[in-house]
């Protein structure tokens, strides 16, 4: 009879780590000792375990417990088991495979990034349960791919695997989301061991007549086992212990397989072997055990048989243990490794670092500071980097040193960051001389006070909690010194930002032309105009392009962030200005008045402007006309502003129109009566005598009548005669008028 054991058949490391932390705090822990739920899937273990003083409790049993040591399942719990154990104050030891864990960070990490968290695999499995519970008990659990009715309504899934599964049907289920669901990220958290043993124990019943697999009936990772054996080998069975296998069936079959669970001991195994052993007495039959050793992926797992006779055959042939031990890494002084906590003291913190012999790290070789705690460094199951520093402590575990794996690591981070010129983020936590002690999380580093900002800081201590953000610019790894600067990164960005404003105006500038139509809002208002900011670059409206109308300030008629519009009037392509004008989009007043006004018409207007030659009124608006001293009263007027005030509303005629230079002469004293004349005064007998010359002088200066003067003819066709300018001169006549009447008598003409 021929023999094949499949490789990887029996603990995987996860279990048999589980086991020995078990073992270990029977031997040196609490006088009571909890295992929350099975440590694993294999009755016979647990009952042997239970013999010794290990109690199995459910998670409800935990608020009943005041004292012992609870020991995690394998499988893992859910996060709120683990801190309702904390709040009892139990010590924990945490025996969680490591590939369970990792399902647990990703479902914790993933769920808290907003995505929808699905666990592939069976819902009653306390593995699938516990991961479950890093996610607030929100997954999807599916285990078959009828189970995605609806799946299209999450936008954002995360997908993970029971360790135990099985990989096709993993891949299937994952296909089948991925071609609904818009972003999916999938982790296929298969435990390697367990896709190793699947694939050995695939190929090796395919070469057998008859397939044995050994394991718990409760074993998840084993029933898939026992599914994949059926589908290569019709005749497959499932035990738990040599008492479950029928021997006679067994022997009429010359080639057989066997294959055992995760969870299943080599103890156990040991024993159906020799049960068939003892089976098989007829000494002319030979056995033939053939172990299958890996040497591709593990996925295809392809074995090379050794052949051992009948009486080689003995316990060191199956030693399960030595396997795992010799697969364990091999670690050298100054080696880096990374541990799991496994049992915190006062004075050390011992790692579990999948070598014979576990790593104890000092205090002193964990932290600088002799006043912390280390309990409160550190938990149970935390993972650790260290630096080997001695094989053997003394004691025969490894020497670890925390201390020196930082300090390589901040010396290797810190060449790395100057070599990359990576951009480092701090917060200032100290003065030094004239610089900072930025912290910059793995590492205190500092920075002169000279690059720190392109501006002057006069009191360095005011800078204290800010945070700074700078490169590397010197680094001497022999001095261990570092120098970061945020000044060169500002600097740059300020070029940067420069040159892309710069890129974004001239692209804007050549974007506009004359007369386009631009709207922009108000950034800045000054007395002699108004600048508009037009998409990232400013145009300028003059006070005189404002409005028609007069003001006073630009600030009376707009206000900042005021959007307006207004049209592009000229363009200088050389220093990359914009004129504007928002009069020009306007109705001009003065064809509004031409359209409607004639010289002789009446107009209600109001004074806007008072000068020594006369006043200025306003039409309508934006169009002025000037009523010019003479023509406020016919009576003298020695100053215009004792006669008319501003915002004065009259009366007025519109006596001349200058279309050219669009001025307007107004008179009010023709909207009046003109007074009647004085009678002349008699002139004496010595004003008789006034030889004609005198007369002729009088005449010359006008008298009287000069004031009284036919006005000019006014009508619409003779709109450019007598219209009245600010540089209008008064003749001595005007300003005279009939002074001399009385003095030299009436002249010729009155006579």
């Amino acid at each position: 009879m021929e023999i094949i054991i499949a490789d990887k058949a029996g603990y995987c490391f996860g279990i048999e780590n589980a086991m020995k932390m078990v073992q270990d705090t029977l031997e040196s822990g609490p006088e009571k000792i909890y295992t929350l739920g099975p440590i694993s899937h294999n009755r016979q273990e647990t009952n042997r375990l239970a013999d010794q003083g290990v109690t199995i409790i459910a998670d409800e049993d935990i608020v009943n417990i005041d004292s012992g040591c609870i020991i995690l399942r394998s499988h893992g719990v859910g996060k709120n088991i683990i801190e309702a154990i904390r709040e009892k104050g139990l010590p924990i030891i945490n025996a969680t495979c490591p590939f369970v864990r990792a399902v647990q960070k990703k479902v914790e990490s993933h769920d808290a990034a907003g995505y929808q968290i699905v666990i592939v695999g069976n819902k009653d499995h306390p593995e699938v349960i516990g991961a479950n519970g890093w996610c607030r008990e929100k997954a999807l659990i599916i285990n078959d791919i009828n189970q995605l009715e609806n799946i299209e309504r999450y936008d954002r899934i995360c997908i993970v695997a029971q360790t135990t599964i099985i990989e096709s049907r993993f891949n299937e289920i994952c296909d089948a989301i991925r071609s609904r669901v818009k972003e999916v990220v999938i982790f296929n958290t298969i435990c390697s061991a367990t896709a190793e043993r699947q694939a050995a124990a695939a190929k090796t019943a395919k070469e057998v007549e008859y397939m044995i697999v050994i394991g718990g009936y409760h074993s998840s990772n084993t029933q898939k086992l026992v599914d994949i054996c059926k589908s290569h080998c019709e005749k497959t069975c499932h035990i738990e212990t040599i008492r479950d296998l029928d021997l006679s069936e067994v022997m009429k079959y010359q080639k057989i397989g066997i294959t055992a669970g995760a969870s299943t001991p080599d103890w156990i195994v040991k024993e159906v072997l020799e049960g068939m052993e003892e089976q098989n007495k007829i000494a002319e039959e030979n056995v033939v055990v053939e172990v299958a050793t890996e040497e591709q992926p593990p996925v295809v797992v392809e074995e090379v048989v050794e052949t051992i006779e009948k009486d080689e055959y003995d316990d060191a042939n199956f030693d399960f243990a030595a396997e795992i031990e010799e697969s364990l890494k091999t670690i050298r002084r100054g080696a880096e490794i990374e541990g799991e906590v496994i049992h915190i003291a006062e004075d050390e913190v011992i790692l579990n670092i999948g070598y014979k012999a576990d790593g104890i790290i000092k205090k002193n070789d964990f932290t600088w500071r002799s006043d912390e705690v280390l309990s409160e460094l550190v938990q149970l199951g935390d993972k650790v980097w260290c630096i080997v520093t001695d094989l053997n402590e003394g004691s025969g575990n490894v020497k670890l040193s925390k201390i020196k794996y930082d300090n390589r690591l901040v010396q290797k981070q810190l060449s790395d960051a100057f070599d990359n010129k990576t951009i480092l983020e701090g917060t200032i936590k100290d003065i030094s001389g004239n610089g900072l002690i930025v912290d910059i999380g793995f590492t205190d580093i500092y920075m002169p006070a000279s690059q720190y900002h392109v501006r002057y800081v006069k009191d360095l201590n005011t800078l204290i909690g800010e945070k700074v953000k700078g490169i590397i610019i010197d680094y001497n790894p022999k001095r261990r010194r570092a120098i970061l600067s945020q000044k060169i990164i500002l600097e740059k960005d300020m070029k940067e930002r420069r040159e892309q404003v710069k890129e974004m105006k001239d692209k804007r500038f050549d974007e506009l032309n004359v007369d386009d139509v631009v709207k922009g809002v108000v950034k800045t208002i000054t007395n002699f105009g108004i600048f508009v900011d037009l998409d990232g670059i400013d145009g300028f409206v003059h006070r005189s392009d404002l409005t028609w109308e007069k003001i006073n300030e630009p600030k009376d008629i707009v206000e900042k962030g005021q959007e307006i519009e207004a049209k592009v009037i000229a363009k200088n392509d050389e220093d990359k200005k914009i004129k504007l004008s928002v009069k020009a989009l306007m109705d001009r007043p003065w064809d509004d008045f031409i359209a409607k006004y004639n010289v002789d018409d009446e107009v209600e207007v109001t004074i806007t402007n008072i000068l020594d030659f006369g006043a200025f009124a306003e039409v309508i608006p934006g169009v002025e006309g000037l009523i010019h001293v003479s023509e406020i009263s016919y009576n003298r007027v020695e100053s215009v502003a004792s006669v008319l005030n501003t915002g004065d509303v009259l009366k007025v005629k519109i006596i001349g129109i200058n279309p050219e230079k669009e001025k307007i002469s107004l008179s009010k004293k023709a909207t009046e009566e003109a007074p009647a004349r004085p009678a002349p005064t008699p002139r004496s007998s010595n004003s008789s005598n006034a030889s004609s010359g005198d007369r002729e002088r009088s005449s010359n200066y006008g008298g009287g009548d000069r004031n009284r003067r036919p006005q000019q003819n006014h009508s619409s066709n003779n709109r450019n005669k007598t219209v009245y300018e600010e540089t209008a001169n008064v003749t001595l006549g005007d300003s005279f008028g009939n002074l001399f009447d009385g003095l030299f008598g009436d002249s010729e003409d009155e006579k």
